[in-house]
């Protein structure tokens, strides 16, 4: 399935390496990048082939929930709609038939695609005279470019790096290698919100974007240039773009998920869909604000408390919440950090894991005592805590958690909306009182 942006609406792009899937595991993962936010989903084996849940991929970008009818599946995106049909392997999407590469398959429920229908980058390598690495898109992108030479007694290396920064991609893979000649590899990264190409060789390397935009060659510097389409110059980020500053954002972290429930409030009401429907309420809080969002899940699936606070600490957040539902009570229960044994934090590059909190920890105090006020401002009944909570105290940035109680009489109380538009409100104008206190923070 080849979707698009300009025809589906779909917020991402993604990248395809076609050597890189085979015989994909079911532990396998698929990671998702785009402007707003990113997200993994798991990769399953069907004969050989790699499959992706098509609602996993689709419902965190915003589309509708799947409707079924007999064989045939339908979802909405952005007033578009994706029709697929059991055992066929073409799709209708926005009115337009497209290859799926495979058939349809449905499992317990939930409509399977091979991956590759989701994957419409293909990057091919031609060897030869003149190596040349093709960048094929599914739809006109224009990334920011960036050369580095680095230099020594044994090696002679040249990087190119592309960035997008409005072209959002999607990859299954770190690196690719190619060789030792003027093309050595090919790898993908994410910083500050940016996706990242980068192509390294032997050679400075020259950009050649086609006309219509989805074509980028990269190939090594040449007097002529052979019968390609003329280049047209891609903007070189300043040295000021280069070092530009880290990107404030608030990392959402929606506690459970998979195979972990969290509490049970009575029939089919569990804590880790609680959670993760009141960061969906709390992102579209926060961005209605101005403020920068991501997720640590955007789906059901299984995430340690080791790897939560990696997540956030590696993509180095301004701001982490941690959304729990727990025991009856009253309103809401704020907590902030809390070190038993509470350490300076060392002169150098590494902190001690379990005391990370240690030098944000005032920070974090902040953050509770801000959402704590604007919680009560909304009439809810708030408990103050600090505790040793993990993934907090593992958190290198300002921490907090937020737990929401049901009523005693009412577990189903979990669920009104009005009273997560409060708690999400209240959460978000919290972050915004003392947004300018946390910027620029190391």
């Amino acid at each position: 399935m080849r979707w698009s942006k300009t025809g589906v609406g779909l917020a991402a792009v993604a990248l395809y390496f076609a050597l890189a899937v085979s015989g994909a595991a079911p532990e396998q993962h698929l990671t998702v990048y785009t402007s707003q936010t990113n997200y993994s989903l798991p990769v399953l084996d069907h004969g050989g082939k790699p499959y992706i849940s098509v609602a996993d991929m689709l419902l965190p970008l915003g589309a509708s929930a799947p409707i079924a009818k007999g064989k045939e599946w339908k979802f909405a995106l952005n007033k578009a709609e994706v029709r697929l049909t059991e055992d066929k392997d073409k799709a209708t999407v926005g009115g337009k038939q497209v290859d799926l590469g495979g058939k349809v398959l449905v499992e317990n429920g939930r409509v399977m695609v091979p991956m590759d229908a989701a994957l419409p980058l293909t990057a091919d390598f031609k060897n030869g005279d003149q190596p040349s690495l093709v960048l094929n898109f599914s739809q006109p992108v224009k990334p920011d470019a960036n050369h580095e030479e680095k230099r020594d007694v044994l090696t002679n290396t040249d990087k190119t790096t592309l960035f997008f920064t409005k072209d959002p991609l999607v990859s299954d893979l770190k690196t690719q290698q190619y060789g030792d000649g003027v093309i050595q590899s090919l790898s993908f990264s994410e910083e500050n919100g940016a996706a990242l190409l980068t192509v390294s060789g032997s050679k400075p390397l020259q950009v050649v974007r086609s006309d219509d935009g989805k074509t980028i060659t990269l190939q090594a510097q040449a007097p002529e240039v052979s019968a390609v389409p003329p280049p047209v110059r891609p903007s070189v980020p300043s040295t000021e773009t280069q070092k530009r500053p880290l990107e404030f954002f608030v990392m959402i972290d929606p506690s459970h998920g998979g195979t972990d429930k969290g509490a049970s409030f009575g029939g089919k009401l569990v804590e880790k869909d609680i959670t993760l429907r009141l960061a969906r309420d709390l992102r579209k809080e926060l961005e209605e604000r101005g403020i920068a969002v991501r997720l640590t899940r955007e789906s059901d699936v299984d995430l340690s408390l080791d790897r939560r606070a990696e997540i956030t600490n590696e993509q180095r957040a301004g701001i982490y919440v941690a959304l729990h539902a727990g025991r009856p009570g009253k309103g809401v229960r704020v907590y902030a950090p809390l070190l038993t044994d509470p350490q300076q934090p060392p002169a150098g590059r590494f902190l001690p894991w379990e005391s990370a909190q240690s030098g944000a920890i005032s920070r974090s105090q902040t953050v509770a005592r801000a959402v704590s006020d604007e919680l009560r401002k909304k009439g809810l009944t708030v408990t103050s805590l600090g505790m040793p909570l993990r993934p907090l105290n593992n958190i290198a940035a300002p921490a907090i958690a937020v737990e929401l109680t049901p009523d005693e009489d009412d577990p189903q109380s979990l669920e009104n909306q009005k009273r997560h538009n409060n708690v999400a409100a209240a959460i978000a104008l919290g972050i915004v009182q003392i947004r300018s206190q946390m910027e620029g923070r190391p």
